[in-house]
């Protein structure tokens, strides 16, 4: 395949994922067949399975992009942490999350039913915890956060903000909220709320 094929074959790839995180967001993942992303995207059901055999590679595929998106929240900060800082991670976080909305709706279901999708998510899962806590350690470190926790405390507050951030949204539309910019600085408030005990001079 030549650079140039390679090239047009990825950005095609790329159309029908964009495509597909629209459907999936507007009508959730049961109600969107292969043949109606197809029709979305303008081509036959024969080409769209030429890059994606079926609806779980999709997902699988929106899955590593997604992660990807998530990237850049783990990138060293420039500059002192504060809790202006702690915000725009967070602002980041829930951009990302209400991007893939549809995931975070159905994930339970989507990972129940695709064992490799199940494995692979609990892969990244594991990854983004740890750096986590690497990340607070290394407050800890310079200052920024409390030194005194134990490292199953300190998990456990990981964990509950890992939690928290990955499921408020959904809850916040389950209690009849729209989604908009004030119900992003909410959810972005309730998790300052949540790690802010455990920071020293932010």
């Amino acid at each position: 395949m030549s650079p140039k094929t390679y090239k047009a074959s990825e950005q095609t790839k790329n159309n029908i994922l964009q495509k597909a995180i629209e459907l999936f967001n507007e009508s959730g993942t049961a109600s969107i067949s292969m043949n109606a992303l197809s029709e979305a995207v303008g081509m036959s059901a024969g080409n769209l399975q030429y890059h994606y055999r079926n609806k779980e590679e999709v997902i699988r595929s929106i899955l590593e992009v997604m992660f990807k998106e998530f990237d850049v929240i783990y990138q060293p900060a420039d500059g002192q942490f504060t809790l202006n800082t702690l915000r725009q991670l967070m602002r980041l976080n829930f951009g990302i999350i209400w991007k893939y909305r549809f995931f975070y709706r159905e994930f339970a279901a989507l990972l129940r039913n695709d064992k490799i999708l199940a494995k692979r998510f609990r892969e990244i899962q594991e990854q983004r915890v740890t750096e986590q806590e690497n990340l607070i350690k290394r407050l800890a470190g310079e200052g920024v956060v409390r030194s005194d926790l134990h490292p199953e405390e300190l998990r456990k507050v990981v964990l509950i903000g890992w939690v928290l951030g990955n499921t408020w949204l959904s809850y916040a539309e389950s209690m009849g909220q729209k989604i908009n910019d004030a119900a992003l600085t909410e959810a972005v408030e309730v998790m300052v709320q949540h790690y802010r005990p455990y920071l020293e001079k932010a």
